[in-house]
């Protein structure tokens, strides 16, 4: 009879010890006053798209408590893609509550594993604070309808609550703007050769994911491209073609690439795609100074929500160039119906040099044989002779700046300055006919040439 007493009271005892233990209760709510947390589409442009919880505890039972988070469920899409849980982000706001100590209040993302939000004081008194919860657009890689679940957990000397809650997401695909060289990838070389769109270098630009942002792509340079001398390129020199289907481009047709930001793009599309071609202008290469120039060049995408950079070498190699070009008068250099008593003939032959080594130089006449006919006589040289015309303001020289008889063998008959500068000038020959010249045909060959000084 006493055994079975001292088992009633026994059980008796504990039944008092689990009631009291089960006295903490835990209530989850959204700021919001929905029943989940509850993410619509991405925000765009500079909205937030943060939410709030409000956490309560109601504790009766003396002692220390804490409150832990987790995903219960992974948060996945109709096609079972689980979104990357750093894009979530979590803290608890400071302040928010009234005794404890809050934890987690530097940003984190949320977990599988507990998370450790709220630790009462030594009294256990009830509390409430709050816990934030924000997406990172730029981490979120999949589209779609979202749906799991976060579990809270209160801990109280060995007794425990749980309050579940949804979690809901509506995501759109993500924004990509992708800037590649399509060789070089973070360079641009520029060689001689590429003077046109077909052999030129170029950037592509393509945009997918976009969801009705305003997008726009300024070039910025950086450092304008300069040689080993740190002289800049000159104007003109290298020039930028934006080429694409797309009626997105502020630029319409070759342009020389300066300095200070420009505006090449701007479009609210879903989806575009263009080019930047960079050539060199084949008629600048001929007077800028050759060498290997170098620079840097940037493209700013302002999308309203993050700002991003692309930044590429730039590389011009310029050749040396050491050219003359001859002209030649209509029928070339043909001297007809030549008699004693007619006026003189006169023919113009235009020579034009380029150069770019800035040394100087010399142009050279050759004449290997006197102007001679079938028969091998000989036009008198004194009745054909040479000047050269040198425009006012240029500043090479010549020794025949009036008539003087054509001479064989190889002599200059122009000089440039001291830096080589390029030259146009005219040569004039005239010939006169006189009494005792021989019948026939007479020809010479004649040769221009550059030959530095």
């Amino acid at each position: 009879m006493l055994r079975g007493v001292i088992i009633t009271i026994l059980f008796s005892l504990i039944g008092l010890t689990q009631a009291s233990l089960a006295s903490v209760y835990l209530s989850v709510d959204p700021v919001d006053g929905s029943s989940s947390l509850r993410f619509e589409k991405t925000p765009v442009a500079q909205r937030e798209n943060k939410k709030e919880i409000h956490i309560r505890v109601n504790s009766t039972n003396p002692g220390r408590y804490q409150i832990f988070q987790r995903v219960l469920e992974p948060i996945v899409n109709e096609q079972g893609e689980a979104i990357n849980l750093q894009a979530i982000e979590t803290q608890t706001l400071p302040n928010s509550n009234s005794y404890g100590t809050l934890y987690l209040q530097n940003s984190d993302h949320l977990g599988m594993s507990d998370q450790l939000l709220y630790s009462s004081s030594q009294g256990g008194q009830s509390d409430m604070f709050i816990v934030g919860y924000a997406l990172n657009p730029d981490l979120i890689t999949s589209a779609g309808n979202f749906r799991g679940r976060l579990v809270f957990t209160v801990i109280s000397n060995g007794a425990s609550d749980q309050v579940t809650i949804n979690v809901f997401l509506q995501t759109s695909p993500k924004l990509v703007v992708s800037i590649q060289e399509a060789h070089d990838h973070d360079r641009i070389h520029i060689r001689a050769k590429d003077t046109s769109p077909k052999t030129a270098k170029y950037l592509n630009v393509s945009i997918s994911g976009n969801h009705g942002r305003k997008i726009r792509i300024y070039q910025e340079v950086d450092t304008m491209p300069q040689n080993e001398s740190a002289e800049p390129l000159g104007a003109g020199v290298l020039e930028i073609d934006p080429e694409g289907r797309t009626d997105g481009l502020h630029i319409q047709g070759p342009t020389s690439l300066g300095p200070g930001r420009v505006l090449i793009y701007s479009s609210d599309k879903s989806e575009d795609n263009f080019s930047v071609y960079f050539y060199l202008n084949p008629a600048q290469i001929q007077v800028q100074d050759a060498g290997t120039y170098t620079g840097k060049i940037k493209y700013i995408v302002e999308t309203g929500h993050k700002d991003r950079e692309f930044s590429f070498d730039i590389r011009c190699d310029i050749p040396p160039a050491f050219i003359i070009n001859v002209t030649l008068p209509p029928g070339g250099v043909s001297f007809t119906h030549v008699l004693a008593n007619n006026p003189p003939q006169e023919k113009e032959v235009l020579v034009n040099v380029l150069s770019n080594l800035h040394k100087p130089y010399q142009v050279i006449q050759g004449l290997q044989t006197a102007m001679t006919n079938n028969q091998g006589k000989e036009f008198d040289n004194k009745y054909f002779t040479v000047e050269v015309q040198i425009p006012s303001g240029q500043k090479g020289q010549t020794d025949f700046s009036d008539f003087s008889p054509v001479q064989t063998g190889d002599y200059p008959v122009y000089s440039s300055d001291a830096r080589g500068s390029g030259a146009t000038f005219t040569v004039i020959y005239r010939l006169q006919g006189y009494a005792q010249m021989s019948a026939g045909d007479f020809t010479v060959p004649i040769s221009f040439s550059l030959n530095q000084k």
